[in-house]
């Protein structure tokens, strides 16, 4: 007999928050940048904000010192036009607060330093959440198993009496190799539509 879910966990960005990501394609025509080089810039930048290496863009053009035609205060301009054109889902957040009168919930993210304060201060939507795990904090992210491991165990649940969704199919696997079903998040909709067929 299979156990019964008890939490449902979510990544922040994508499931929760929408961003206009058109504004790297703009910057990337703009400041003559070869394709796939300012993704992998970003990707660089946020896998280590996300770890607490470096509070800044600036701190992190110091330490790594990347081969890009782009100045730290240009990339920091585009990270901010991109900040301000983020938002929650409406539909989820309404969804997350049916979710929570018969479940344990949860984020668990890969961010930075902001994500309390985005959560508490700028959506308020603290309060739909029982914990929230942050690879910042721990200095640990997803796909490590770990942090999957340590949201499990402040839920108080087993792998198998969770539900974990996330845009990265990466993150995903490595949730479901510890046991925990997971759906890679798409749109509204669809993920509503494969949270009920586990939840039946």
């Amino acid at each position: 007999m299979k156990n019964e879910i008890k939490a449902i966990i979510f990544d922040f960005d994508g499931p929760i928050v929408t961003r206009n990501r058109e504004i790297y394609e703009k910057h990337k025509i703009k400041h003559s940048l070869e394709d796939g080089s300012l993704e992998k810039l970003l990707d660089e930048y946020n896998h280590g904000a996300n770890l607490a290496e470096y509070e800044t863009i600036f701190e992190f053009y110091e330490k790594t010192k990347p081969s890009i035609n782009l100045a730290a205060e240009e990339l920091n301009d585009i990270l901010l036009e991109v900040k301000s054109t983020v938002r929650v889902r409406p539909e989820m957040i309404d969804y997350i607060g049916e979710l929570k009168k018969k479940y344990k919930t949860a984020i668990l993210s890969n961010y930075n330093s902001e994500l309390e304060n985005l959560i508490k201060n700028v959506f308020k939507i603290y309060h739909l959440f029982d914990i929230v795990v942050n690879s910042y904090n721990l200095k640990i992210s997803k796909p490590n198993p770990k942090i999957y491991q340590h949201a499990l165990k402040k839920l108080n649940v087993k792998a198998d009496e969770a539900v974990f969704t996330d845009d990265k199919e990466r993150n995903t696997k490595s949730a479901e190799a510890l046991g925990i079903k997971s759906i890679v998040f798409q749109d509204f909709n669809q993920f509503k539509k494969d949270l009920t067929k586990i939840l039946e």
